[in-house]
């Protein structure tokens, strides 16, 4: 029996599920062979923290793992409800704290800087620090390109959908709720999952996705709906990914691709 323990941290909400020991040793190279190797040996470790009875539908979690790349402290892989996801913003914000509480890198004020080995790629950290106290994590991700502008999706129910691709570590539909018929503020939150999940399914059905360099990148990772803001106005969206799970953070990947 296999006995794992680990630490609940959130980001805005969204929760994330540190591994602390337990999980068993990879032993892939680099950090995209030590992905295929969780997903296709030990997933069943992954379903135990992120499903019910111990996690949720909602629930998101981190595995560290040994980095490949000389300039990390540690490598990370993601989980969800789904899956392995590439890269993810609201866990690199948490994980900075984390690996400053315990340890895992050397704490320096006002500003401790160091560099994570996500799937994805190197996301280079910079931490404040006062005292024993870690305040704000920011950091700087992988380049983020546009794949597709002004794609015209046919969507089941929905019709001729238009929408942007964008990759920030994932790759994501972006577009407005408009574009469904939708409003982002007032139409109930179940009928933008279902929308949003309709077009991920019919570009994952429809489109080759391709990475320039890594082909464990190409896929579509999920559908990001927007307001109607402008380019100086404050903007929200809701992230809906892998099979339906909502983020309850901006989600710093999408966020990346939207930019």
């Amino acid at each position: 029996m296999t006995r794992l323990s680990y630490i609940d941290y959130h980001t805005c909400g969204e929760p994330v599920r540190i591994v602390t020991s337990g999980y068993p040793q990879l032993t892939g190279v680099g950090i995209l062979d030590k992905r295929r190797q969780a997903r296709e040996q030990h997933d069943h470790l992954r379903r135990a923290m992120m499903l019910e009875p111990r996690g949720h539908d909602g629930m998101y979690g981190v595995i560290p793992v040994a980095a490949s790349h000389p300039e990390a402290a540690f490598g990370v892989l993601f989980t969800h409800n789904e899956g392995y996801s590439t890269m993810c913003g609201h866990a690199t914000i948490a994980l900075g704290r984390y690996a400053i509480e315990q340890g895992l890198v050397a704490a320096s004020e006002p500003v401790t800087r160091f560099a994570i080995e996500a799937p994805c790629g190197l996301l280079r950290l910079a931490c404040e620090v006062e005292g024993n106290d870690v305040g704000n994590v920011i950091f700087e991700s992988v380049p983020a390109f546009a794949l597709a502008r002004d794609l015209v999706v046919p969507v089941p129910g929905y019709g001729d959908v238009t929408t942007d691709i964008a990759y920030g570590g994932a790759y994501y539909c972006i577009l407005p709720a408009s574009r469904f018929g939708l409003d982002l503020m007032q139409t109930p939150v179940e009928e933008i999952v279902a929308a949003a999940g309709a077009l991920t399914d019919q570009v994952r059905a429809t489109l080759a996705i391709t990475h320039p360099t890594e082909p464990d990148l190409g896929f579509l990772y999920g559908t990001i709906v927007t307001d109607e803001a402008g380019p100086e106005e404050d903007s929200f969206n809701l992230c809906v990914f892998a099979e339906r799970q909502i983020d309850r953070s901006p989600t710093g990947s999408g966020v990346t691709a939207r930019m």
